[in-house]
């Protein structure tokens, strides 16, 4: 509500999709103060019905990776419309569901907030990696089923304080995963782009890694935070998850296709492959329309794609797209 209300002073109109807006007072007042639609903002045609529906829409603000291909900007940003898509603004750092060749080309600018969630997602991170090597969630299910010797199957277990973690990606997350791994104790290593040179590592509580292959042959736990790129896509697949220490965990906060969930899934499998645990936040098919063979497999933690939903967070995140649409709308 409160974004609702900043966006208004700016002197714009919102129309608010009600779909994932449950609580019913909250709906009323949007539907009695702006406008309001209610579609899948997960389906192309869906998203383009809405549009059509509005006349169009000068702006689209978004949080999750909507599907914005070059045929949905092309769509939205005709001259057909009485109000063309000039703008498109998500309060998050990825923007690889994006055809940003077609953004470009058609005139759209698009804004974002890279590390408005760097912390969040480090802190999931790091839940992550300790249900991961203490076996949280597993042992609260047995328990739940009346099954004391499953729940303490497998004691004792690794610490982050005896463990090696190693960061793929040089990033803000990655930075703030580093910093939260020093109180447990934990030998932090790095393998970055190629901007994260010696000098820079110097700065980070971490140790850098030559190449990949070293950190994922060196590491007991592997985290991976990269966005996905033509560079990063198939970063770690099946050769590479052979490469990883016998038992070892990885943690895939980033996005699938850096880590492919078939391949994943396969290792986790596999008794000759050293991976022991994958603790997972995204997938390749997300929302309503969820699935992954990894939801089978029980050498796994999944999370449903949260790692940056804080309420700090999504506050920061909101107040710093606020600012940069009030200078796209400037005089």
């Amino acid at each position: 509500m409160d974004e609702l209300e900043d966006l208004t002073r700016l002197g714009l109109v919102p129309t608010v999709n009600l779909r994932r807006v449950v609580n019913r007072t909250v709906r009323s007042e949007i539907e009695c103060r702006w406008g309001s639609d209610d579609f899948e903002g997960s389906s192309s045609e869906e998203i383009l019905a809405a549009f059509d529906r509005g006349g169009g829409y000068d702006a689209l603000k978004c949080r999750a990776g909507i599907p914005l291909s070059r045929n949905v900007f092309e769509q939205m940003a005709t001259e057909r419309h009485e109000q063309p898509l000039r703008l498109v603004a998500k309060a998050a750092s990825g923007l690889d569901s994006f055809d940003l060749d077609a953004a470009h080309d058609l005139g759209v600018t698009v804004l974002s907030t890279p590390g408005a969630n760097a912390d969040a997602v480090a802190e999931l991170t790091i839940g992550l990696m300790l249900d991961a090597l203490r076996g949280i969630s597993k042992r609260d299910r047995a328990l739940r089923a009346g099954d004391w010797g499953a729940a303490v199957d497998g004691m004792p277990v690794r610490s982050l304080s005896d463990s090696r973690v190693g960061l793929v990606g040089s990033g803000a997350i990655a930075r703030a995963v580093a910093e939260r791994l020093v109180p447990f104790g934990a030998e932090v290593w790095v393998h970055g782009s190629p901007r994260f040179t010696a000098e820079e590592a110097a700065q980070w509580p971490a140790y850098r890694a030559e190449n990949l292959r070293a950190l994922l042959t060196g590491c007991d736990i592997i985290s991976v935070h990269v966005p996905a790129t033509p560079a990063t896509i198939g970063l770690i697949g099946a050769r590479e998850l052979r490469w990883m220490k016998p038992g070892s965990v990885l943690v895939n906060t980033s996005r699938e296709q850096v880590v492919p969930e078939d391949a994943l899934d396969a290792a986790l499998r596999d008794p000759s492959c050293g991976l022991g645990h994958a603790a997972i936040d995204v997938f390749a098919t997300e929302g309503r329309s969820f699935s992954s063979g990894l939801a089978s497999n029980p050498n796994t933690t999944l999370s449903p794609h949260v790692a940056g939903m804080t309420l700090n967070a999504m506050r920061t995140s909101s107040e710093r797209l606020l600012a940069e649409i009030a200078l796209f709308y400037a005089p």
